[in-house]
């Protein structure tokens, strides 16, 4: 492995303060700070949460107080809608926010269909992608510029906002910080491979506890957020390379793209299919009912119409679990407060405590992944150690470094333009995109359309 060039090198001094901007989600919030008071090495932590929904807030912030007692956990955990407050002294920030929600999101998947582009999921490449990243770009440099001012010095900033590697990349121009983007893809293609394979039960997911009993499984992964391959593949105490984990097809075809990209390219793509397949070219098209041929739907489950809203029910459930609580703490007995098997609480511990992680990021590829830009902002299996991120040394078949070094010039140019608008670029990022048109007069069309009908979310001013 090779070490990281950061500005700071060892592990974060004193007590961890943590802030969660983006802890007013009804979900995410309150499991990512369960993992953090679950972890015995922040158990001193203090933790901020943040948000500019105050209400939402609150609500989390009291169910979170009643997990503290229910369990005995002595974090103190406070409520902010005013940032700089909130981040005053942080050590370490996780940006989880969703700008616009899922109702735009739903307008930047749809919308291009009428141009004939369909995107599985269009949060992170594609036309979706980009004016999703433009939309998002003005909040987070503000978070990112505010806690450089009034964290603690050099903090970590953990990014979590889709599009995950040209956001990532903004922000990591900013002096005085450092950023790491983090996806929970790797874990989602363990699990796969491990359905595949049947070491996993049938009806399990990623998220659930589908490891007990099982043997190891692990995986090494690079390439571009949502668009990554196997380098090294783990399972019990056999480790397969590039090449030997052809042993193991077909059985871990899990559906007919994944079987054709390696019969196209001689790798194995790791994530949902839904992911990797709006980056290659030649599949979403007409011919394959866009997608579906290939076991894709042109839509992401969570923005479907025929789906309704995902988060109905949230509220009025949580809101069930407080009034009970408040006549009876034993009650809490029936929340979910055990580690969601998110590692995020684990990295920032590894920054805090200087020990070692093994765990996927998203940061500059600073020569890992031969082929590719020095300056990529990549996914790719990292080790933290005394406080430095470490990173391997990864050569892919020429074939498909071609496509990481091609999406990953499209995502430096958006990134560029999240800075300072510049439709010129804007074009140029998207004509590197295997989903757009070659036209490129309907693609700066397409584009102004899209920019023009979230105007008041995207800065437009440089």
């Amino acid at each position: 492995m090779t070490s990281s060039t950061e500005k700071q090198t060892t592990a974060l001094p004193g007590r961890p303060v943590l802030a969660v901007v983006g802890a007013g989600s009804l979900v995410w919030g309150r499991s990512i700070v369960v993992d953090i008071m679950c972890n015995p090495d922040l158990a001193g932590a203090e933790i901020r949460l943040i948000d500019i929904l105050p209400d939402r807030l609150a609500l989390v912030h009291e169910w979170l107080e009643f997990a503290k007692q229910a369990k005995g956990w002595g974090h103190a955990v406070s409520a902010h809608t005013d940032l700089r407050e909130g981040l005053r002294g942080v050590t370490a920030c996780l940006t989880a926010i969703s700008v616009g929600g899922d109702r735009q999101w739903r307008y930047d998947a749809m919308h291009p269909q009428l141009d004939g582009i369909f995107q599985p999921v269009g949060d992170t490449t594609g036309p979706g992608g980009a004016v999703r990243a433009l939309r998002h770009a003005p909040a987070l440099k503000k978070i990112a510029q505010t806690l450089v001012e009034v964290g603690a010095p050099s903090p970590i900033l953990i990014q979590l906002t889709n599009p995950l590697n040209p956001l990532t990349a903004l922000l990591d121009k900013i002096p005085g910080l450092r950023v790491l983007g983090f996806c929970h893809g790797y874990e989602d293609t363990e699990h796969r491979i491990a359905k595949s394979l049947g070491i996993a039960p049938p009806d399990s997911d990623w998220g659930s506890n589908w490891r007990v009993g099982c043997p190891r499984v692990n995986v090494e992964l690079a390439g571009n957020n949502h668009f990554v391959f196997l380098d090294r593949l783990v399972i019990g105490d056999r480790t397969y390379d590039q090449k030997s984990v052809a042993e193991l097809m077909p059985a871990l075809f899990d559906c007919p793209f994944r079987e054709e990209v390696w019969s196209r390219y001689g790798v194995f793509v790791g994530n949902h299919a839904r992911h990797p397949i709006e980056f290659l070219p030649g599949f979403l098209t007409r011919d394959s009912q866009f997608g579906r041929a290939w076991g894709v739907s042109p839509i992401a489950s969570e923005i479907d119409p025929e789906h309704g809203d995902r988060h109905d029910d949230r509220q009025p459930q949580l809101e069930a679990d407080l009034k009970a609580a408040r006549s009876d703490l034993s009650t809490c007995r029936n929340w979910q407060l055990d580690h969601s098997r998110e590692p995020i609480a684990e990295i920032i511990a590894a920054f805090h405590t200087g020990h070692r992680f093994d765990v996927h990021l998203n940061l500059r590829n600073e020569g890992a992944l031969r082929g590719v830009s020095a300056e990529a902002h990549l996914e790719m299996f990292c080790r933290i150690e005394d406080g430095r991120v470490h990173r391997p040394h990864v050569e892919f078949p020429e074939s498909i470094t071609t496509e990481i070094e091609r999406v990953g010039q499209s995502q430096q140019l958006l990134s560029r333009c999240c800075a300072h608008y510049d439709e010129d670029l804007l074009v140029k990022s998207l004509r590197l995109d295997a989903l757009m048109p070659k036209d490129e007069g309907k693609i700066r069309r397409l584009i102004r359309e899209m920019v023009d009908f979230q105007k008041d979310l995207i800065d437009q001013s440089a």
